[in-house]
């Protein structure tokens, strides 16, 4: 043996001897497959891209993974991002972000990692040479160029620089074989490849060629799958059916591994399909057949991973074919019809046992419902149904207690150890119970209705100790009991409704002794209770809905004192409460707490509280307010959320317990894995109308962002697009269950939205037009805030109608119909003047014409009145004529008459006398002289009697007479007067006209008079 390979030999074993101790890692794996939304169970391919994604090349298309879904990008037909392709066996993102694709069939695709589109390359001509050729890997060397290998023919270097290409193959070049498998890239720039040729191949750059060395090394004639150079200058090449071998480029030595070396004890499978290198120096090996193998490089141990049945942890498949380890550290595997598997490098994890009824030494039954560790270490759980078990956790074994006494169930609700080392056990139905560890016997006490001094109920729900060794024991029917172990009775205090001190309800849900010694009760559904020893009665604590220093619920279902002297008391639906001295402080899901309904407390050595549910366990950090929530997936896992009251347990050397109704689960607080990733956040999907248009073209083809949703960060919406949601995720692959979110709209949300990560997609609705920045943050699975978050603008143009230009241009075009009107009023207004001064020319020459013929008329008037008043005087004069000659001669004869009456005798003197005053009194009540008079009333007063005759036919002379004389104005003596009668006549005359001519008694005769 040359001296090298004694060296490398000697230093082999060196490694062996003194790293044989070394721990070697243990991986628990979970899987994705066609139920969370892969398209086919067979993997090829897997790679993470510098947003975080990871990538899955698949029998039928290509994947995006965000840790909670994945989303297909094509199979045959192009997608509407640009991809075309199917069974995807190549993926490769270069130093720009940019991600190579390539399938079975020849079709090369190139995402841009800016845009998201893709770009389909096999038809431009530097690419040409690769239709219908099976594109099997893509590599990007040092400088930049792009190699693609086929499994047909030969590979392809591509310069993007001159976007041109060389292909070698076999037959153009010093190639040994045309189906290249791998690349890898030394220090020294030299290209290593893979083939299913003899030897090992590389490019010397220097002279354009390919050059083979160690063509006649045993076994390497096979297919060399894969490819992989560590930190120490090693190749490592992986062999599809002669295994695995490791090759110093520094002096170009061999070692192989496969089923054979070492007695069988490396390998357990030589179809090596891909290899991978840890932080902690761990080769991974995938292997198709022997599942993952794991070799420590220091040690040179090997440890395998396979698909175990009975396990759920285990891989599903054996048939591996691809290993990737993303920036968190997980390990990600593609296999054949398993889908992907991963191992959560940072995920913590609980062990778990339940009951199958298939297993030996099992839990007896899968609810568990009490836990207690006694002096001795032995840990001792109560089941529902299942009696009492012995845990022994060294060996995980489980065994029954049989319980030989007549106990009329098996339901073992709490347990508890004395001072004096008894273990105490309640039972539902079932009374109180001392187990004797001795002789395996049991003492029972029961309910006696004829003993006031037995216990009060027979369903035990909680029990605990004071200082003088007396046990509580609260029931969940008749209140609590002080019991006496040395005397075996029981004192009750029970709910008394007309004494406040009393109990505050009979139903006990949980009983604590703290260490002052205060004992604490906690009720169904009525509060806290405060025992007071030396009054002998109860401080109740309820809920006041008014105060926000009382205790969150009255429904109390747990207590516990930490090791800071603090005490804590879980609610069902009120969260958890801090004691201050009679004043709460509460903590619920609104603080990060995974459930309001708080069924056990317990601390770790840390100081941590844990808490748990029904929906899973939550450790909180009292110092800084923050909770981890863990929540468990029953599929994967076979674990539930809902736990049980009051089982919780840690143990002597500090591991948490918590029963729950699907089993035991338990963790070691101080081996959980820190996790202190920032992952990104991301946008992984925007909807519009719950439509997803992640590539920002709607379904009529209107486009409102350019590429992929994780690369916007501008998005244009009609007001139509006025129902919209957003998707996104934090790249965190360890726990994306436990990963919390805080979102807002600036412009709509008035501060930060909280979620989980079932709460990953926000819809808004009818937001009014304008612009709007939608912000997320994210944390980790520890809870752990990412220093980063996403953000897009989101613009929403209104209608048209409501936009500045188009209200602009309705001013103008109000303003122009303005001025248009203005200025047809004008010229209307200007017609309208000048066709008014027309008519006022015309209204005023008609005027003139008629003002002449007015004063024409009256000129005629006047002529007429003239000729009217004429005759009227000359009627006048005639009648004062005929008058004056009546009276005369009247005159002349009464002169007669007194002339003869002085010569005449007594007797003609009386005679003459008489006829003389005849003849007066004739003349007086002459009525032709009155109708002369009305007459010539008449005419002058123009037809007045006439007109008052025609109206009023029923009047007298007499009546014409005083009509007349009325119109006149004369006065009451003056009428009295002429017609020679008295003034009250003529008063009386009056009133009797106005009857007839029908006024009243207040209307104006003279002024009705002037009316005619």
């Amino acid at each position: 043996m040359s001296l090298p390979k004694y060296i490398f030999v000697l230093l082999y074993f060196h490694f062996c001897t003194a790293m044989m101790a070394q721990p070697q890692p243990h991986y628990n794996f979970e899987s994705i497959t066609i139920n969370n939304g892969l398209p086919h169970s067979t993997v090829y391919r897997i790679v993470q891209d510098h947003d975080g994604f990871l990538w899955f090349g698949t029998q039928r298309g290509l994947i995006r993974y965000d840790g909670y879904t994945c989303r297909l990008f094509g199979q045959i037909n192009t997608d509407s991002t640009g991809f075309l392709g199917k069974a995807v066996h190549a993926l490769w993102e270069d130093r720009k972000g940019n991600l190579w694709v390539g399938t079975h069939s020849g079709d090369l695709c190139l995402r841009d990692g800016q845009t998201g589109h893709f770009r389909y390359l096999t038809n431009e001509n530097a690419f040409k040479s690769l239709v219908e050729r099976r594109i099997q890997t893509i590599f990007e060397d040092a400088s930049g160029k792009i190699w693609i290998g086929t499994l047909d023919d030969g590979l392809l270097i591509y310069d993007a620089k001159t976007n041109t290409s060389q292909h070698f193959n076999s037959k153009n070049s010093h190639l040994s074989n045309n189906a290249v498998f791998a690349f890898v890239q030394d220090k020294s720039g030299r290209i290593w490849i893979a083939t299913a040729g003899e030897g090992i191949n590389y490019f010397d750059a220097t002279t354009n060629s390919f050059k083979q060395i160690y063509a006649d090394i045993p076994n390497l004639n096979g297919y060399q799958k894969t490819l992989l150079l560590d930190d120490k200058g090693n190749l490592w090449i992986g062999s599809d059916g002669t295994g695995l071998y490791v090759m110093s480029l520094m002096n170009n030595h061999f070692q192989h591994f496969d089923t054979q070396t070492n007695g069988g004890k490396d390998l357990n499978a030589n179809a090596v399909m891909s290899l991978a290198l840890t932080k902690d120096k761990q080769i991974l090996i995938a292997t198709d057949g022997g599942g993952l193998n794991v070799l420590n490089t220091e040690t040179k141990v090997f440890r395998a991973y396979k698909n175990d049945n009975n396990i759920n942890s285990s891989l599903n498949t054996n048939a591996l074919y691809d290993v990737c380890i993303d920036s968190n550290d997980n390990i990600w595997l593609a296999t054949f019809n398993g889908g992907v598997n991963v191992h959560k490098a940072h995920q913590i994890r609980f062990d778990y046992f339940s009951h199958t009824g298939t297993r030996a030494n099992e839990l007896s039954n899968r609810s568990v419902l009490g836990l207690c560790q006694s002096f001795d270490g032995n840990i001792w759980i109560g089941t529902d149904g299942g009696g009492l078990n012995l845990f022994d956790r060294k060996n995980n074994r489980f065994s029954t207690i049989p319980n030989s006494s007549n106990v009329p169930n098996k339901v073992v609700k709490t347990i508890f150890e004395d001072k004096r080392k008894r273990l105490w056990l309640g039972y539902f139905n079932g009374g109180l119970a001392m187990y004797d560890r001795a002789n395996g016997s049991f003492r029972h006490f029961m309910n006696n209705p004829n003993d006031p001094l037995s216990i009060s109920h027979n369903s035990v729900w909680s029990l605990a100790a004071d200082s003088s060794g007396k046990l509580w024991v609260g029931t969940t029917g008749k209140g609590i009991n002080l019991f006496d172990p040395e005397t075996g009775h029981f004192q009750s205090f029970t709910h008394n409704d007309n004494d406040p001190l009393s109990i505050s309800h009979d139903g006990i849900m949980i009983v604590y002794a703290d260490k002052k010694e205060n004992i604490w009760i906690g009720t169904e559904h009525s509060g806290l209770n405060l025992y007071n020893r030396n009054k002998n009665n109860f401080t109740r604590f309820q809920h006041r809905p008014n105060d926000p220093l009382s205790i969150s619920s009255d429904y109390i279902r747990a207590i516990f004192e930490d090791s800071r002297g603090h005490l804590w008391i879980g609610t069902e639906g009120g969260g958890l409460n801090l004691w201050l001295d009679g004043k709460f402080k509460h903590y619920t899901t609104q603080n990060g707490l995974i459930s309001n309904a708080i069924m056990g407390i317990s601390e770790d050595r840390d100081g941590f509280l844990w808490l748990s549910s029904f929906e899973g366990i939550s450790r909180f950090d009292t110092e800084r307010d923050s909770f981890q929530n863990f929540k468990f997936n029953k599929t994967l896992d076979g674990m539930s959320n809902q736990f049980n009251q009051s089982a919780v347990l840690r143990t002597f050397d500090g591991e948490m317990m918590f029963g729950g109704i699907n089993g035991l689960n338990i963790i070691r607080p101080e081996s959980m894995a820190s996790n202190d990733t920032k992952p990104p956040i991301i946008l992984t999907d925007f909807k519009v109308f719950d439509i997803s248009v992640s590539n920002g073209k709607l379904p009529g083809g209107r486009l409102i962002f350019d590429g992929d949703i994780s690369k916007v960060r501008q998005i244009e919406l009609s007001y139509r697009d006025n129902a919209f949601s957003i998707e996104f995720a934090a790249l965190d692959f360890t726990e994306p269950s436990r990963q919390q979110y805080a979102f807002k709209m600036d412009g709509f949300d008035k501060g930060w939205r909280y979620g989980n990560a079932e709460q990953r997609l926000v819809t808004y609705t009818n937001l009014d037009a304008g612009t709007y920045t939608f912000h997320v943050r994210g944390t980790n699975s520890s809870g752990g805030w990412s220093d980063n978050e996403a953000t897009v603008k989101i613009t929403i143009h209104p209608p048209f109608w409501k936009t500045i230009g188009f209200r602009l241009l309705l001013f103008l075009m109000v303003l122009g119909l303005g001025v248009l009107a203005f200025r047809i009023y004008l010229q209307r207004r200007e017609s309208l003047l000048r066709q008014q001064v027309l008519e006022s020319e015309q209204e005023i020459l008609r005027l003139k014409n008629k003002q002449l013929e007015s004063e024409q008329d009256i000129l005629h008037l006047q002529n007429d009145k003239l000729e009217t008043e004429i005759a009227t005087k000359n009627n006048e004069l005639m009648s004062t004529a005929v008058q004056m000659a009546h009276k005369t001669e009247l005159l002349i004869g009464i002169k007669d008459n007194l002339e003869a009456i002085k010569t005449a005798t007594e007797t003609e003197r009386q005679k003459s006398l008489r006829n003389l005053t005849r003849t007066l009194e004739t003349e007086i009540e002459n009525k032709e002289t009155w109708d002369q008079f009305l007459l010539y009333f008449d005419q002058v007063n123009r037809n007045f009697i006439t007109n008052l005759q025609a109206k009023h036919p029923n009047l007298t002379q007499n009546d014409l007479r005083m009509c007349a004389l009325t119109r006149l104005n004369m006065s009451n003596r003056e009428i009295a007067t002429l017609l020679n009668i008295s003034i009250t006549g003529v008063e009386k005359s009056r009133y009797r006209l106005k009857k007839r001519l029908d006024l009243t008694v207040e209307e104006d005769l003279p002024k009705y008079l002037l009316s005619f």
